[in-house]
């Protein structure tokens, strides 16, 4: 008896799971599905959840109505000045914490921790003045440069990681002639593989994803990402209606980027958080 209430239990958790996962992933379907509709059919009712006949047309046409071969590149320039940058400077940042004793160490490391309080929001207008004083406006410096100086989030996640490492590794070391950088980049760098692969793939996403600081900073269409561009279909034509069958195509191209990331890299996310927390 007791076998069968946990088989019912157990089934009841795998139902409710389906369900939500169904609930989910429908909004995507129905995007991709979309994008694959004869025009006719896109505002067919009673709605068609499986397109036929099938057709591409959407993918090259809207590839082609605009210079998204241009947005792509932009978007990828971005992405990984930006990958690259806020990693490294942020476990730097984490290393100086962790392993340097200095006079307000603590203090110092509470008060960078607060700055996640902040929401952007706040941040917007102070940044923009900056920005259009070092003449940044319609640059993607704007966009690359502040992920020089690292994430509190970031730093927060590696600085816990690394007081799980032993500092025996950097004594050693320190025998043997290695400086600072040379410990950090030789020594405790390869160690930080899965916290940094988690860091790498949040902020891959918070990339890819930005649409708000592309749509302030970036003012003319050479300097466009991808965001910009498919929210740009049809806006030139404010009062005309929507093509969807293109907004459609290009939305599902430029989601799967971040869910070939997510689905390949979720071990290493969820391990890289989760060791991350253990550290004590």
């Amino acid at each position: 008896m007791k076998q069968k209430v946990v088989s019912f239990s157990r089934l009841f958790r795998y139902l409710v799971l389906i369900a939500l996962s169904i609930l989910f992933i429908f909004p995507f379907y129905w995007m991709l599905s979309t994008s694959l509709k004869v025009g006719t059919d896109i505002f067919a009712f009673p709605p068609k959840l499986i397109p036929n006949p099938i057709t591409f047309q959407w993918y090259g046409e809207a590839w082609t109505m605009q210079d998204f071969t241009l947005y792509l590149i932009n978007t990828l320039k971005i992405v990984g000045c930006n990958v690259i940058l806020a990693v490294l400077s942020s476990a730097l940042v984490a290393y100086g914490f962790a392993r340097i004793r200095f006079r307000g160490r603590n203090i110092l490391f509470v008060i960078v921790l607060a700055t996640m309080i902040l929401p952007n929001e706040v941040l917007i207008l102070p940044q923009y003045m900056e920005f259009n004083l070092l003449g940044w406006i319609n640059s993607h410096a704007a966009l690359i440069v502040p992920n020089m100086f690292g994430f509190p989030f970031f730093i927060f996640l590696i600085h816990q990681y690394l007081k799980g490492i032993s500092s025996e590794l950097d004594e050693a070391a320190t025998i043997d002639g290695c400086n600072r950088l040379q410990i950090f980049f030789k020594i405790l760098l390869p160690l930080l593989t899965p916290v940094l692969a988690t860091c790498v793939i949040f902020q891959f996403m918070n990339t890819w994803n930005d649409y708000m600081g592309p749509l302030i900073y970036l003012q003319t269409r050479d300097k466009w990402t991808m965001a910009l561009g498919i929210a740009s279909i049809n806006s030139e034509r404010l009062y005309s209606s929507v093509n969807w069958g293109h907004r459609m195509a290009m939305s599902t191209l430029y989601s799967i980027p971040p869910l070939l990331v997510f689905f390949f890299a979720q071990d290493k996310l969820i391990g890289g958080i989760s060791m991350s927390g253990m550290k004590g």
